[in-house]
């Protein structure tokens, strides 16, 4: 199997079993973004299952929304996005998930002066 035709496969069975498993997705931001949004747990719950991701990485973007990096061991990797009060949506996703801090922050008094 080819690593594109896994790709596409992957976001398939993801797509479908998030939609699966909520019965109450939002269908503004689905239809607005074509993206799929659930809960956040139960869509937490499914990469889990499914796909062994965790939570690796996570922040605050410049609207107040949590992103969030769900990666494997195998590699997989999907970046979600939580509205405050609302759904999570999944973003993208893919293989190929190598976690390297690539440059030390600095701590957030030496940013503020």
């Amino acid at each position: 199997m080819t690593r594109t035709f896994r790709h596409v496969a992957r976001m398939t069975a993801l797509a479908l079993g998030t939609v699966a498993l909520s019965t109450a997705m939002v269908g503004n931001a689905v239809a607005q973004n074509s993206r799929v949004c659930t809960p956040h747990e139960r869509l937490v719950e499914h990469l889990a299952k499914s796909f062994g991701e965790t939570m690796t990485d996570v922040g605050v973007d410049g609207r107040g929304n949590l992103v969030q990096v769900f990666s494997s061991t195998e590699g997989s990797w999907t970046i979600v996005v939580t509205i405050p009060g609302g759904p999570t949506c999944v973003i993208a996703a893919g293989e190929g998930w190598v976690h390297e801090q690539l440059a030390t922050m600095p701590a957030k008094e030496e940013r503020s002066s």
